[in-house]
């Protein structure tokens, strides 16, 4: 059985359709105002509801839109001071910040510049080098490579000739030591740097490979006599020994290095090493370091890192 009863019986005082409507008493206008004040309470407390809840969910939502590039343009600005301005060590002749070889990070090649053969690139060499703006060492620099020195060797003088084993002309040098000279007059540690002729071998690879090949046989077929005309160092008047003369990579270049040792006239122990060397480019050099063994024992290490800091630049100027 249903349970609707239908709709139910109008109230004893509901007007007549189309008769004239009952005059209002105090009771119902009392009614009516209740009725309307509680359609404004309700359409306050709506408008309170949006102005507190809603609105604000809103204007949240989008300040959080709008801050995603601002911070993404920071994390880019911070990315961009670290990456982007890396001294290049092109932009300085001379010192530790010379050579175009930057920390890290891509840098452009100078406008002129002539590249980097191809293959060479690859060439890591030793580790156990100056590091890289290291205080303590400054640089001989040419457009094709460079080589360290210490910064405190400002005694600016020649060490002996130097010329090239090939063709056996004097090539230029430059070299920087202590000013404390010993008994023959010679700086108690040098460095030096040296080339010649520019280009004289040309950029192809294989051939500059042959020519350091070739320089390293003849190297390895001198005598005692004619080797130790060749090399740069400190006056030996006996005990003269040396390693054999072998090809070794170094920063993007290859080298024939000899390590030498002597006894001086007052038979104070002397440690070098000379590196002979054809740039990518063709270039003859000529690197190497000098010194008596006990300025080497007061300063350890060093020996090492200038024998290793020889490198090609990134380009050539």
């Amino acid at each position: 059985m249903s349970n609707y009863n239908g709709a139910p019986p109008p109230p004893a005082n509901a007007p007549i359709p189309g008769g004239p409507m009952p005059q209002q008493g105090p009771g119902n206008r009392k009614t009516l105002f209740i009725v309307v004040g509680a359609a404004v309470v309700a359409v306050v407390l709506v408008v309170v509801v949006v102005l507190v809840w809603v609105l604000p969910s809103f204007t949240q939502s989008g300040n959080e839109g709008e801050s995603a590039p601002t911070v993404a343009a920071s994390q880019s600005a911070s990315a961009n001071a670290g990456s982007g301005d890396a001294p290049s060590e092109a932009a300085t002749p001379t010192g530790p910040g010379a050579g175009n070889e930057p920390s890290d990070g891509a840098v452009t090649m100078p406008e002129g510049a002539v590249a980097l053969p191809q293959g060479w690139d690859a060439l890591e060499g030793p580790t156990e080098i100056p590091a890289e703006g290291d205080p303590l060492f400054s640089k001989f620099v040419t457009g094709e490579s460079s080589f360290q020195y210490l910064k405190a060797w400002d005694y600016d003088t020649t060490f002996g000739k130097t010329t090239d084993p090939e063709s056996g002309t004097e090539m230029q040098q430059v070299a920087q030591g202590t000013k404390d000279l010993d008994a023959d007059g010679i700086s108690t540690a040098f460095a030096f740097f040296a080339e010649s002729d520019e280009g004289k071998h040309g950029s192809d690879p294989a051939t500059v490979k042959a020519a350091i090949k070739a320089t390293q046989s003849k190297l390895a077929g001198a005598s005692t006599t004619e080797l130790t005309q060749q090399l740069v160092g400190h006056k030996c008047a006996s005990d003269f020994t040396s390693s054999t003369p072998a090809i070794q990579d170094f920063r993007r270049g290859q080298a024939v290095v000899i390590s030498f040792s002597c006894k001086s006239a007052n038979g104070e122990d002397i440690q070098a090493i000379n590196l002979f060397s054809v740039t990518p480019w063709g270039t003859p050099q000529r690197v190497g370091v000098s010194g008596h063994k006990s300025y080497w024992d007061a300063n350890p290490g060093v020996f090492e890192k200038l024998g290793n800091s020889y490198r090609i630049n990134r380009w050539k100027l």
